[in-house]
């Protein structure tokens, strides 16, 4: 499920995933978008962002607790 060799590759997805997400933010807080779009954008772009940043957290306690 992760790979010891991509540490740094773990951190640059948070830092990406982060930045979706304050994107999505923005997105939902600032647009005039209603209905179908705006439930995409915060529920597709979202889970992805989430589920992201969750897995690369989880990847990264493991490297370093084998270290």
């Amino acid at each position: 499920m992760y790979d010891e060799t991509k540490l740094s590759e773990y951190k640059f997805r948070i830092a990406i995933s982060i930045f979706l997400l304050s994107i999505i933010t923005y997105a939902a807080l600032f647009s005039e978008l209603n209905g179908p779009a705006i439930f995409e954008i915060i529920f597709i772009g979202g889970a992805f962002s989430v589920l992201s940043l969750v897995h690369s957290c989880w990847a990264i306690r493991k490297i370093t607790r084998k270290s």
